[in-house]
């Protein structure tokens, strides 16, 4: 597994998904099924939407890319970007045990969310085994 190529990879997806939650709040809203039913509070739906399906997705992307240009210097934030999306995933699949069946689009965000979550894991640990730096606990002295 090249460990550069996965981050990038995920920072690339992560900038795409964060470029259309800022710019295309709307339509980013008809996609995971929001709807404004009060208009006094679209400007605050608008920036919410802007704001976690933008901004934060846009940072998660850089840190990806940034990653991916020295992925040993990296791990911890390959192993907390990664960590990151399965805490996403895990909220997800909590939700359809409590609420039921998400539909083709929810259940496409779960396989998302784990593929992108265990990917950046699985790299941070296979670079470490790549350098030969993966070895048992050492003993307290």
């Amino acid at each position: 597994m090249n460990v550069a190529v996965v981050a990038a990879a995920v920072g690339v997806v992560n900038l795409v998904f964060g470029m259309a939650g800022l710019f295309y709040p709307e339509r980013v809203m008809g996609l995971v099924g929001f709807s404004v039913t009060n208009e006094a509070h679209a400007a605050a739906a608008m920036g919410e939407v802007r704001g976690l399906y933008g901004g934060l997705f846009i940072v998660i992307g850089v840190y990806a890319l940034v990653a991916a240009s020295r992925p040993a210097a990296y791990k911890s934030v390959l192993l907390f970007l990664g960590f990151l999306w399965l805490g996403i995933f895990a909220g997800r699949a909590i939700g359809i045990y409590l609420d039921g069946n998400p539909g083709v689009l929810g259940w496409l965000a779960l396989a998302i969310e784990l593929a992108i979550g265990g990917a950046l894991v699985a790299a941070a640990v296979a670079g470490d085994a790549a350098r030969g730096t993966a070895s048992a606990p050492r003993p307290v002295s």
